[in-house]
C-alpha cells in the first residue's frame, strides 16, 4: 500500500456512517386549494378571475380589456399552448407573436399554483420561454384548477415524479414591484405591472 492509498484507507475508517436525515410529515391540507390561493392572490394585488373552462379565456380577457380601456390586442409566445385556445370566440381581440413590450398584454399557462401564497409557478420548455413573464406591462395567466397545490414542497415532488427538471423555474407572486428606491412601492420594476389570473375549470 503506498502512501496516498494508505491516507484514503484511513479517511475511510475514520469516517462515521450517518444516520439518513428525518423526512418531516407536514400537517395535512384541510382547506379548498383553490379558496385559499385566489384569496391569497388578491392580497398580492394580483387580479383573479373564475372562469367555467380554458376556452373560455380569449372572451374573458377581451372583456377584461374591454373594461380597463385597454388596447384590444394580446401578445402570446410562438408556439405556445395559448395559441390553441379559441381566440376567433373574441372577435376583437388580435392576437400577435411578438415579444411584447411594458406598455403591451401577454398571455401564458401556468404550469403550476401555490394555494398556501397565491404563487404562479412557470416552468421553461420548448413551448414556454422564461423571458416572457417579464416582458408585458399587464400579464394574463391561465390556470387549470387541477394544478393548484397546497404548498412548495408538492411542485417540487411533482417536478421529481416528471423525471426531467426544468433548466428555470419562476416563482410569481403578483405583479412586480419593489420598493429599493426611497422605500416608496414602484410597481413594473422587473415585470409587469399588472397580474390577472383566470382560474378554469
Amino acid at each position: 500500500m503506498n502512501a496516498r492509498e494508505a491516507i484514503l484507507a484511513a479517511v475511510k475508517a475514520g469516517r462515521r456512517t450517518e444516520a439518513p436525515p428525518p423526512r418531516y410529515a407536514l400537517p395535512a391540507w384541510t382547506r379548498d386549494m383553490s379558496v385559499e390561493f385566489a384569496a391569497r392572490a388578491r392580497t398580492t394585488a394580483a387580479e383573479v378571475h373564475e372562469i367555467a373552462q380554458i376556452d373560455d379565456a380569449p372572451e374573458a380577457i377581451w372583456s377584461i380589456l374591454v373594461k380597463q380601456n385597454a388596447a384590444r390586442h394580446v401578445h402570446i409566445p410562438p408556439g405556445s399552448a395559448t395559441s390553441e385556445l379559441p381566440w376567433q370566440r373574441a372577435p376583437g381581440l388580435s392576437v400577435k407573436q411578438d415579444r411584447p413590450s411594458g406598455s403591451d398584454s401577454a398571455v401564458s399557462f401556468a404550469n403550476y399554483a401555490i394555494a398556501e401564497t397565491g404563487t404562479l409557478v412557470f416552468c421553461s420548455g420548448e413551448r414556454s420561454a422564461s423571458a416572457w413573464h417579464f416582458l408585458p406591462g399587464l400579464e394574463f395567466v391561465v390556470l387549470r384548477r387541477q394544478l393548484i397545490v397546497p404548498r412548495l414542497e408538492d411542485v417540487i415532488e411533482a417536478l421529481a415524479r416528471n423525471g426531467t427538471m426544468p433548466a428555470t423555474v419562476n416563482l410569481v407572486t403578483g405583479p412586480s414591484r419593489t420598493a429599493d428606491i426611497e422605500q416608496t412601492i414602484e410597481r413594473g420594476a422587473h415585470g409587469p405591472r399588472e397580474l390577472c389570473i383566470l382560474i378554469a375549470g
